[in-house]
């Protein structure tokens, strides 16, 4: 089910009570889970982490965007620095985006301020939404700034002021409270405003994702293969009979079925972790069900040898073997094949911003 999904799926948390001028919302020192589950709708591997625990101290933050006064409209077109005096003007301070995220998320994590779905009535109503601390409109109507900043893994690209939450007019997945993107410090707009907090500033921050190695091989049993796809829907039929091909003979077999031109790729039958950009991470499979049933299989690594299928492509009357060719200078894509450089018996398996995989064979 989508996780923008009408209102009517999950309604909003109302308010303990009533709102007041100026009121802070005191958050307890703690752990929470900070960041996204790789697929997650909306997601972008590049600026959100997979799902990680942090622990915080104690903070408050104000109930409402600035001027926390639920008789005025917040107050927004103001750039960062802007925001920072009006907040010290008050003897507070921006938030950390970690900060912003926890009171977001409340004592549960949920995904959304609402909960694990996001309710629309939010954007409109943003003063009768409260997270699971109490804190209101959190993700809602407006885009805030915190004080934390983005240093993109391209050490020539500059760095990134952060903001959290999403306009009104935004997809229902952009309201997820773990949701970063990065702007100009400097840029006013309608829909940006900001909220102060107050204490110590927490010092942790979001280790922000990297480039690693393109293709690695992992470590992967025909048992652990089947208890995976028996783990969904879509290739619960595949479970049964499972054999991994056997490296290196069956790559060398693939090869040596066409002219034996390798094109400059590598290649192997072996389970590969693919990483296709910055904080994206796939586990590739290719294997056997039964004694005529090839497939190849796609799974987001959401870490701690845990994994969720992302995609898959079945080849009936085909006993394989099936290996993967690919090229450490290639990044978002790569084959698979039966018969390297014969007509119809290479496919590849493509990456999708901002976080998908596609796997064809023409």
């Amino acid at each position: 089910m989508d996780s923008s999904a009408p209102s009517h799926v999950q309604s909003a948390r109302h308010p303990k009570q009533e709102p007041l001028s100026g009121e802070v919302i005191e958050i307890p020192a703690g752990a929470f889970r900070a960041g996204s589950t790789p697929g997650e709708a909306g997601r972008q591997p590049e600026l959100e982490p997979r799902l990680f625990e942090v622990e915080l101290g104690p903070f408050q933050i104000d109930r409402l965007a600035y001027p926390n006064d639920p008789k005025q409209r917040s107050l927004t077109g103001v750039t960062r620095e802007q925001a920072r005096r009006l907040c010290a003007a008050r003897g507070a301070r921006l938030c950390t985006e970690l900060e912003w995220e926890r009171a977001c998320k409340g004592p549960g994590s949920d995904r959304y301020a609402t909960g694990d779905r996001w309710d629309q009535k939010c954007a409109t109503q943003p003063e009768n939404c409260a997270s699971g601390f109490d804190v209101l409109g959190m993700g809602a109507a407006v885009r805030e700034w915190v004080t934390s900043d983005i240093f993109p893994y391209d050490k020539s690209t500059p760095a990134r002021a952060v903001v959290r939450g999403a306009s009104p007019s935004a997809p229902g997945d952009a309201h997820r409270c773990a949701q970063r993107r990065g702007i100009d410090p400097g840029t006013q707009a309608d829909d940006l405003g900001f909220r102060c907090c107050q204490g110590a500033p927490n010092a942790a921050a979001v280790a922000e994702p990297e480039l690693g190695q393109i293709f690695e091989k992992a470590q992967l049993t025909a048992d652990r293969l089947a208890k995976l796809l028996a783990s969904s829907d879509e290739t619960r039929e595949l479970a049964k009979e499972v054999v991994l091909f056997r490296e290196p003979d069956a790559a060398n077999t693939v090869v040596q079925r066409g002219p034996g031109d390798t094109q400059g790729f590598q290649f192997t039958v072996s389970p590969l972790l693919w990483r296709p950009v910055a904080g994206a991470e796939y586990l590739l499979v290719a294997a056997r069900s039964g004694p005529s049933t090839s497939f190849v299989v796609a799974y987001y690594a959401l870490g701690h040898q845990q994994y969720k299928l992302a995609s898959s492509y079945t080849m009936k009357d085909e006993p394989g073997p099936v290996a993967f060719g690919y090229s450490a200078s290639i990044r978002p894509r790569l084959h698979f094949s039966t018969c390297w450089g014969c007509p119809g018996e290479t496919g590849k398996i493509l990456y999708r911003n901002p976080d998908s995989v596609i796997i064809v064979q023409p």
